[in-house]
């Protein structure tokens, strides 16, 4: 049983590990974002959106 909770603990901690990560790179894509929205890239925006967005699903299913 012992075995059990340690092997459920550190799948938590790598799940908040993870999760961190993602939330990191979040960070710097909505800073790229906002940096592509201030010298008019459309394109780039546009680009760094749908990156956003498979960002978004991963940290979903991390938080799942």
């Amino acid at each position: 049983m012992n075995q059990n909770y340690t092997s459920n603990n550190n799948s938590s901690v790598s799940k908040v590990t993870a999760f961190a990560r993602l939330k990191e790179q979040q960070y710097a894509l909505n800073m790229q974002i906002r940096l592509a929205m201030q010298i008019h890239d459309a394109k780039g925006q546009k680009e760094l959106e749908l990156e956003m967005a498979k960002l978004m699903e991963r940290m979903h299913q991390v938080s799942v």
